[in-house]
């Protein structure tokens, strides 16, 4: 929906933007060309803040960061395109000198309108994100106070035995069993593969790894390379870093 909505949106801003300078111009072949020059610039700059600034430093409250890479995105940006812009008027002087003095009239506020364009693309992409996590976190909530009472039926030790998902930390896979670990430290084992306890948990409950399914709710840190509850540190593998990340940065 974002890419579709986004692909539209571009694509609609370079139809508009060359009528209305082609109209301005009295060429709508300049206007193209123009335009062809400067909107990658403009495209790699709202994809980097839309896909990279705003999920990673914006929506963790990393501020700082976000205002200093923004800082310097921008004048990188800004850059790109005085250079290309002063290219493509040493171009037109050289091969349509006639036009010069038309072009600069016409197109010397562009710039300015591009870029006015990619901060309405970053708003509509911002209001998207916020309404999807908002979604996400009324679902979590919802499934979270539905599991909220529930127990983990497991045998251990020939017995049958219910764990409150509230008391649990973390799961760790041993291969063809699993350990249970528990607030009251408890360490319950039952011949069980991860894989298939992990369809039978609540949506609190994330895989982090190939041998590890940890507690959200449990969760005292994380970095990008591990997790730590109850006092121990897990590691993040790279298969489910991204599902991991989401879930913890909507927690």
């Amino acid at each position: 929906m974002k890419r579709r909505f986004n692909i539209i949106y571009w694509l609609l801003v370079l139809l508009i933007l060359i009528l209305v300078f082609g109209i301005r111009s009295d060429s709508f072949i300049n206007a193209f060309y123009f335009i062809s020059f400067l909107v990658p610039v403009v495209l790699v700059t709202s994809w980097y803040f839309n896909n990279y600034l705003i999920p990673n430093y914006l929506f963790r409250k990393k501020f700082k960061r976000f205002i200093i890479l923004t800082i310097f995105t921008v004048i990188i940006s800004l850059d790109m395109i005085m250079i290309i812009v002063f290219v493509a008027f040493i171009l037109i002087a050289r091969y349509q000198p006639d036009q010069l003095n038309n072009l600069i009239t016409q197109y010397y506020s562009f710039p300015a309108i591009l870029y006015l364009t990619v901060i309405i693309n970053i708003f509509f992409n911002l209001v998207h994100d916020y309404l999807e996590i908002a979604e996400e976190m009324k679902v979590l909530n919802t499934q979270k106070n539905n599991h909220s009472n529930g127990d983990l039926i497991v045998r251990s030790n020939r017995q049958t035995r219910k764990i409150s998902y509230s008391t649990i930390n973390y799961i760790e896979s041993m291969s063809d069993y699993i350990i249970i670990r528990t607030t009251d430290d408890q360490k319950i084992i039952t011949r069980e593969r991860i894989s298939r306890i992990e369809e039978k948990l609540p949506p609190q409950f994330i895989r982090i790894h190939r041998s590890f399914i940890v507690n959200l709710e449990k969760i005292a840190s994380f970095t990008r390379e591990q997790v730590s509850v109850a006092g121990m540190d897990l590691p993040i593998s790279r298969t489910y870093k991204k599902k991991a990340f989401e879930l913890m940065n909507l927690l």
